[in-house]
């Protein structure tokens, strides 16, 4: 009775969201709320990185207290569509529109948190279990995705689009690596060669891009929720399955000085990469940096208070900013309109099925050279099918295995570039 008696100020000051309690989240939800009325929001990083606290972390809360919504999906799955429902709606002004897409994708937020998470995963991952890994996943995923290409073709004769055209505009734009990376060039590869309009060429593909993105990161929410009951299958992020127990990792006790350490050896990592990517531009900036990480790891050179470190700030980043970076992007990247555009029940039906496909065939082809089931198919499956680094980003999040970014950037950016190349050359031939 006496819980009972306390109520909603009890809840106010015991139920914390964001880190805040929740009477001081609900001031600073009105805050924002008349900031967006008045459209004055500050058009800076000040602005950008509150909105995206706050929203982020409130619909992280709803995800995780929502009966349905928190079983199946989680808070990650309410992030992105939340940001993206409220953005269709027109909730935002202009002004905080612009200032946040500026923030998220102009400004670095998402590189200098995927950096985070692609520092502090490597330093944490065996040296030994690292480089099997890393050697066998693209394999995996390469053999995942041809398994979804027959279900396409054959999926596209039944729709009467054809075997090659399917591949063409929907599997292709779905592996290619994302829409600035993937679609968006490969629409003027085919746009030379087709000689149809570029702009015309990427709305037929869009949405397969984007949809396919959405669906992965709903199948990865559901592939948590399976490791819960089959734990037999996963490895709880980790990706080779040795036959040994996980190593266990003293806790983490982060000091001021530590965190620092690791955000500047993150941002130095990076540095890096978009230093070899200037030389050699063929490969793309992230690419470098995971190279350049995984032969510092392997070589042993890195000091061990340093690894730590640098695991120690990927997992601050992973605490303080995932609800904010998956809000960001579904808020800026999650086009709802450009889906519902094309979504008849014939195209949703094709791409659910080359989700299914791929996502099954990598878990079952992991399984053959000794990856965990459930990690596989999330890292070697759905992470070929997403929007790039954000997607990886929101797949990761959704299933609870940040851990495995750096394996699902090796296949979104290598499965990719594969795929950008047969697209190439598929449409001087079949187009």
């Amino acid at each position: 009775m006496e819980n009972k008696t306390q109520g909603l100020p009890g809840m106010l000051g015991t139920v914390k969201v964001g880190g805040l309690p929740l009477g001081l989240y609900l001031l600073a939800l009105a805050l924002l709320a008349a900031m967006l009325a008045l459209d004055c929001l500050p058009a800076s990083i000040v602005g950008a990185f509150f909105l995206l606290m706050i929203l982020g972390d409130g619909m992280n809360k709803l995800g995780a207290i929502i009966p349905v919504v928190k079983t199946y999906l989680g808070g990650s799955v309410m992030c992105i569509f939340g940001g993206a429902i409220l953005a269709l709606l027109g909730v935002f002004p202009e002004g905080a529109m612009a200032t946040v897409d500026a923030f998220v994708n102009d400004q670095g937020f998402l590189v200098l948190y995927i950096a985070a998470l692609i520092t502090g995963s490597l330093f944490s991952i065996d040296r030994g279990l690292l480089l099997k890994g890393a050697v066998r996943i693209l394999p995996v995923s390469i053999a995942a995705v041809f398994a979804g290409a027959l279900v396409c073709g054959g999926m596209g004769v039944l729709m009467g689009q054809g075997f090659w055209d399917a591949i063409l505009f929907i599997l292709v734009p779905m592996t290619s690596g994302g829409m600035t990376a993937g679609t968006v060039p490969l629409s003027q590869v085919y746009s030379a060669q087709l000689g149809v309009d570029a702009g015309v060429i990427l709305t037929r593909m869009a949405p397969a891009t984007v949809l396919g993105n959405c669906i992965a990161i709903v199948y990865a929410s559901l592939a948590n929720t399976l490791g819960c009951k089959k734990p037999q299958w996963t490895g709880n992020g980790r990706l080779v399955n040795d036959g040994q127990p996980a190593p266990v990792q003293a806790p983490l006790k982060p000091t001021l000085e530590q965190l620092a350490g690791g955000m500047t050896l993150s941002l130095a990592f990076y540095g890096v990469g978009a230093l070899l990517h200037h030389l050699v531009p063929m490969v793309p900036t992230y690419a470098w940096m995971i190279i350049t990480v995984v032969v510092v790891k392997c070589m042993g050179v890195m000091p061990a208070a340093m690894e730590d470190a640098a695991r120690q700030w990927g997992q601050f980043a992973i605490k303080a900013w995932t609800a904010a970076a998956l809000f960001g992007i579904g808020m800026t990247m999650s086009d709802l309109e450009t889906i519902a555009a094309d979504l008849t029940l014939p195209y949703l039906l094709t791409v659910l099925l080359i989700e299914t496909t791929i996502t099954l065939t990598a878990a079952f082809v992991g399984r053959l050279v000794s990856f965990y089931p459930i990690e596989s198919a999330i890292a070697a499956g759905m992470c070929a099918t997403n929007m790039g680094g954000s997607g990886n980003v929101a797949v990761l999040s959704s299933s609870d295995r940040m851990d495995l970014l750096p394996f699902a950037q090796i296949v979104t950016r290598g499965s990719g570039a594969l795929m950008l190349t047969i697209g190439g050359i598929l449409v001087q031939y079949v187009g």
